[in-house]
């Protein structure tokens, strides 16, 4: 069986945590430019009518499942994941392999003055990390190409993004050719937990794929994009059943 997923046309790698973060490392230590993307349901959703957001997803030389919502959707299929790779997490997990291997790292994205109130945390949270960089995602006219010849003056070993979907994901298929990175990884709003102005579900809630209501909850204005989870439910049904006709 193939060591991944489709799920609506999206290639998802059915990785656990820990050989997802080999893979990176391995990755890394090759020295070839790569990027690594987190679809949960909503991305998913959104990528059917945004073509060009699939084509970058399908890309991405590591695509894992975020959230629960997928993980579901690869049991449906009958094609199952063995475990939600939470970007957040694997975001952490990265950054504590950063530490201990001497990676360097640059954060882009989130509100001015919420980078670095989250690189100040991540240095306490994980002493002896290299951060050679960080800027906000607000970049103005021409902003892309200072950016660019920062990160080349500076050639982190890992780029986090952090500008939303679709936005992060487009800069990374226009920009990372010329970037002197050897990974990107698109985080979207990790850095903003990160940085303490949002917070994260509590452990079980996270456990029992609850993630989104707490989020929601939190943010009432999340409300229409939530809607996306039960036309991304649906529309796997009609996968399974298309597959099962087959």
């Amino acid at each position: 069986m193939a060591d991944f997923v489709q799920i609506l046309g999206i290639k998802i790698n059915k990785y656990k945590m820990q050989e997802a973060l080999a893979y990176i490392d391995s990755l890394i230590q090759a020295g070839k430019k790569s990027m690594v993307v987190t679809p949960n349901s909503e991305i998913i959703v959104m990528a059917q009518k945004d073509r060009e957001l699939a084509r970058i997803l399908n890309n991405a030389d590591l695509s894992v499942p975020d959230g629960a919502g997928v993980v579901l959707a690869s049991r449906i299929l009958k094609n199952p994941v063995p475990e939600r790779v939470a970007g957040f997490d694997l975001m952490q997990e990265t950054m504590a392999l950063a530490s201990r291997k001497g990676y360097s790292v640059y954060f882009l994205g989130a509100e001015p003055g919420i980078v670095e109130l989250a690189s100040e945390r991540i240095k306490e949270r994980y002493p002896g990390i290299k951060i050679c960089g960080t800027h906000h995602g607000y970049l103005a006219d021409g902003g892309e190409e200072q950016i660019i010849a920062e990160l080349n003056r500076l050639k982190p070993d890992i780029l986090y993004i952090g500008m939303g979907v679709p936005r992060q994901e487009k800069f990374l298929d226009k920009y990372l050719k010329e970037i002197d990175v050897k990974l990107a990884m698109t985080v979207g709003g990790s850095i903003d937990v990160l940085a303490g102005k949002v917070r994260r579900a509590p452990l079980w809630m996270q456990r029992l794929g609850l993630e989104w209501l707490y989020r929601l909850i939190q943010e009432p204005r999340r409300i229409g994009r939530m809607m996306a989870l039960p036309v991304f439910v649906l529309l796997v049904i009609k996968q399974s059943l298309r597959e099962k006709l087959k």
